[in-house]
């Protein structure tokens, strides 16, 4: 079956291949019955979450809040209903109603976007109001504790979107804060006059 003449060495380093191959092998189908076992406890963590609640605050409270002319007069309303808001959230959560908590959640999302929206507008002369936008960055600061003692006493189901919510403020203070870092920041001297 052999030929004499093949030398011994040649077997053994067949051999040693075929023994890091079946134990490669070995180890892929080791890996794939673990990650195909953990599959299904994902899913099953996806499906026993809450839905996100719906991110819509009420006409009148928006209308009140982007009334005022003045970016820092709404910048100021906007974090005193902000603050109403979570206040809710964090009173029904100690009360174990959820819902409440959830829904409260949804509206600081709400109030918070469309203030930031409201404030990014470039005035009449191609200008941006950094002051208030400094004055709402602020004041966003402080509720990011308040959301992170929020989201630990929440329980696991509810937990997704409170964690949502802290990324959705930090992505607010960025973008209010990314004007400041502009181009057009430093006002340069009209020539015109």
């Amino acid at each position: 079956m052999f030929d004499a003449n093949v030398p011994c060495f040649v077997f053994r380093r067949i051999g040693a291949r075929s023994a890091r191959l079946a134990l490669l092998c070995g180890l892929l189908i080791a890996e794939a019955l673990i990650f195909s076992h953990h599959a299904p406890a994902q899913q099953q963590t996806l499906l026993d979450s809450a839905p996100p609640p719906l991110l819509v605050a009420s006409k009148e409270e928006l209308a009140r809040i982007l009334a005022p002319e003045d970016n820092r007069d709404k910048a100021e309303l906007s974090l005193e209903a902000l603050s109403a808001h979570l206040s809710k959230a964090e009173a029904a959560s100690s009360a174990g109603d959820l819902e409440l908590a959830y829904k409260e959640l949804g509206q600081f999302c709400a109030i918070m976007h469309r203030t930031l929206s409201a404030l990014l507008v470039y005035d009449a002369r191609g200008r941006q109001d950094l002051r208030a936008l400094k004055k709402y960055d602020i004041g966003l600061r402080k509720f990011l504790l308040r959301l992170e003692n929020l989201r630990a006493e929440m329980p696991a189901r509810y937990e997704d979107f409170a964690v949502k919510t802290i990324h959705y403020l930090q992505d607010t203070r960025d973008a209010a804060l990314k004007p400041m870092f502009a181009d057009n920041v430093v006002a340069v001297p009209n020539s015109d006059k």
